[in-house]
């Protein structure tokens, strides 16, 4: 097949880059897409000897079988769930705690602000901790704060209260997104990746969608405390359940699976089962040596933004996210306006937005691997499904954005008509599905690209992308209202729809030098 003149650029770039790179092929093709992380570790070599590994074990990618990877990637996802669950479901109790608890509006609209921004900050200290600590250790301690927090809440009857432990709550809820990422990183190759990212988003993206609903029944029928009630079941069993079963994943502790977990690393199940007679004589020779425990440093995801790859991935991913959380911030207050709506009749609308968002997570996550196949054989490529591919050849950022610029074009489309149809009620409701479906689409696109970029660091990395978009989405929703009266409503959203499509061409710019910058950058931390 003959190569486009972007095909032939590609891989002019990447036999150029090749031939910087030979000296260090032999580890990488020995240890996959992670070794470079391993050597990184000082440990790259060394992992693969603390266990008793058949040669198709330490061949293979990962050592998880298909059953145990969705059933992990099912967890993951659950957890995603609670983050925008607990931002949504509390605003149908804006008005009974300020009532309850003699304070403005505004005041009350203060713990919303701040949990955003706990929000956003959260991830990056606990992003870097779970990629050298492991994911199970980090999932347990955000859990418990996450539940302490919500005991406190439902007992708590005083603002003060309520402002430091909404931030407590977020801390321990928003800690988990970065994760989520990262375990998918650790047990699937590039190649087959896109289906569980689509799959985690489903938690993330119809939490927003579901929390309204359940708020408004909440509130309504029990007293907004029976909200943080709800929680504090809800995170007591997922809790329950990640202690007795959940594997440890990250690949610094476990590898690709084969490494017996140790400690805290180690599921209730795995203790009752014990440890193999074999492993038990290599671990008494051969122990693996965590890395020192230190103090996570949120700088370490901050300064992601500074490589000109992720900086495009990073930025172009927030708008299309402030895009989409100003159509749902805006929502209660034009259905109210317009319709006349109660709570409770504003949070059933959000129905079609989380039916569109669940739908588009398993259609997304299809599109994403069959774009992987296809470039793969467009460049000669043949897939190695049990290992993974070698990133330092294969144009990632080509494969990952095939299909995103279509995609954005329907969904600046369904934005600006979408401020122009709110007085019918069925063409806003068929909008939001498609903002739904599209906006997440969008994010898992990205996102997968974002892990793609940075293997080695996939919570880290995770972690900047919440940091960037949850701010600017906060931005977006302070700014929202303002707008819509001061444009009206549909060049409001008109004006949205035109700064996500200035803003989409910028992928072009990434499609066509980001695996140039990314090889660039790769060798220098190899080099450091």
């Amino acid at each position: 097949m003959s190569l486009t003149a972007a095909e032939a650029e590609i891989a002019a770039e990447t036999k150029r880059t090749d031939e910087d790179l030979d000296h260090a092929s032999s580890d990488r093709d020995s240890i996959g897409e992670h070794g470079i992380e391993e050597l990184h570790a000082g440990g790259g070599g060394d992992l693969e000897k603390t266990a008793t590994l058949t040669r198709t074990e330490s061949e293979a990618y990962s050592v998880f079988t298909v059953a145990q990877k969705w059933w992990i990637v099912t967890l993951i996802a659950v957890a995603s769930f609670f983050s925008p669950l607990s931002a949504t479901i509390y605003f149908p109790a804006l008005s009974s705690l300020s009532k309850q608890l003699h304070v403005t509006t505004e005041l009350i609209n203060l713990t919303i602000t701040s949990y955003m921004i706990f929000q956003a900050i959260a991830p990056t200290f606990f992003g870097e901790l779970a990629d050298g600590l492991g994911r199970r250790p980090v999932y347990i301690i955000l859990f418990t704060i996450y539940l302490g927090a919500n005991i406190a809440l439902a007992l708590q009857r005083s603002y003060a209260a309520l402002l430091v432990l909404r931030m407590l709550q977020s801390t321990g809820s928003s800690g988990v997104i970065a994760l989520a990422n990262g375990v998918v990183a650790d047990i699937s190759h590039a190649g087959e990746r896109g289906m569980y990212m689509g799959i985690v988003n489903i938690g993330a993206m119809t939490g927003p969608a579901i929390g309204p609903i359940v708020g408004g029944i909440l509130d309504h029928e029990l007293g907004w405390w029976w909200i943080f009630w709800l929680l504090v079941i809800m995170a007591g069993t997922f809790l329950t359940i990640v202690i007795l079963v959940f594997p440890e994943t990250g690949r610094k502790v476990v590898g690709n699976g084969s490494i017996p977990a140790q400690g805290i690393n180690k599921s209730v199940l795995q203790l009752m089962r014990g440890q193999p007679k074999e492993q038990q004589q290599q671990c008494q020779t051969e122990r693996f040596q965590r890395p020192p425990l230190r103090f996570p440093n949120p700088l370490v995801s901050v300064m992601l933004l500074f490589q000109k790859d992720m900086a495009i991935v990073l930025f172009t991913n927030s708008i299309f996210y402030t895009a989409f959380y100003t159509v749902m911030a805006s929502l209660p207050t034009v259905y109210a306006e317009i319709y006349g709506f109660n709570p409770l009749q504003v949070g059933l609308c959000y129905i079609p937005l989380g039916v569109g968002s669940a739908l588009s997570g398993v259609v997304t996550g299809k599109i994403i691997d069959r774009d992987y196949r296809i470039v793969a054989k467009q460049c000669g490529i043949t897939m190695n499904r049990r290992k993974g591919d070698d990133m330092s050849k294969f144009p990632i950022e080509r494969a990952r954005l095939r299909s995103i610029f279509w995609m954005a074009g329907v969904y600046v489309a369904v934005l600006i008509c979408y401020g122009w149809v709110l007085h019918s009620l069925a063409a806003p409701l068929v909008l939001t599905f498609i903002v739904g479906a599209f906006g997440t689409g969008l994010f898992t696109i990205l996102s997968s690209l974002i892990v793609d970029l940075y293997p080695t660091k996939p919570s880290s990395a995770t972690a900047c992308n919440n940091l960037v978009r949850c701010l600017m989405g906060a931005g977006g929703t302070a700014v929202i209202e303002s707008m819509l009266n001061a444009m009206g409503r549909g060049w409001c959203f008109t004006f949205v729809g035109l700064v996500c499509l200035l803003m989409s061409p910028i992928l072009l710019v990434e499609r066509r030098h980001g695996m140039k910058w990314r090889l660039a950058r790769l060798e220098r931390e190899r080099r450091s």
